[in-house]
């Protein structure tokens, strides 16, 4: 690894602990459940509702606000070339995934990748890629300006080191967003990703 590359790896973990520690606080101009009552994430009340974004899915079908709206999602920022945290991640999603589903399939949280690289993430490449994990996991992309105004928004950050060569690779927050059928933000799963905890979380979440 790079010195550089590895400066852009630490300056991005940084700012992703103080994004998740100025949310715990309610930074965010949120307010926070006390944490006895979550045991691997962070709940936001009242939810934060979602800016409109523009995107499309891995059937290169529009995906927009609506489409998170009657029913719950476990919202991931990744891509495809990842070499270890997104497949580690997702592989945590399709535990969670099988975790849950004994509960009433309206109940049941939808799972969607968003693309921090829609340079080389086409809507083909996304549907090969997240069916490997499940077959009912979403991947969503969309242009290089609508994919940074959405990670803007959640504020989700993601640095891009490019080598001599032309080769770049992309490094991201890790966390999980929990989305509700109002399409408000409703909780933050940061690292590590504990599968059960996170499932007893979400039971404790649908449940209120």
């Amino acid at each position: 690894m790079s010195r550089n590359h590895a400066v852009v790896i630490g300056v991005v973990a940084i700012v992703a602990a103080l994004a998740g520690a100025l949310l715990a606080r309610g930074t965010f101009s949120e307010r926070t459940l006390p944490q006895a009552a979550m045991t691997a994430g962070t709940l936001l009340q009242p939810p934060r509702p979602l800016v409109d974004f523009a995107l499309v899915d891995h059937n290169d079908q529009p995906f927009t606000t609506t489409r998170l709206r009657n029913h719950w999602t476990l919202l991931f920022f990744g891509f495809t070339n990842c070499p270890d945290v997104c497949p580690a991640t997702l592989g945590v999603l399709a535990q969670i995934e099988k975790n849950l589903q004994d509960l009433p399939a309206a109940l049941r949280p939808h799972v969607v990748l968003v693309s921090v690289d829609p340079e080389r993430d086409t809507p083909q490449q996304l549907a090969s890629y997240v069916k490997f994990f499940s077959p009912s996991f979403t991947g969503v992309t969309g242009t290089k300006e609508a994919i940074e105004s959405f990670t803007n928004a959640m504020h989700v950050p993601v640095a891009i080191s490019k080598s001599a060569d032309g080769a770049y690779t992309v490094d991201h927050s890790a966390s999980i967003f929990l989305i509700d059928p109002e399409a408000r933000f409703q909780a933050l799963f940061s690292t590590p990703h504990l599968p059960d905890k996170i499932a007893a979380d979400y039971r404790r979440i649908v449940d209120r």
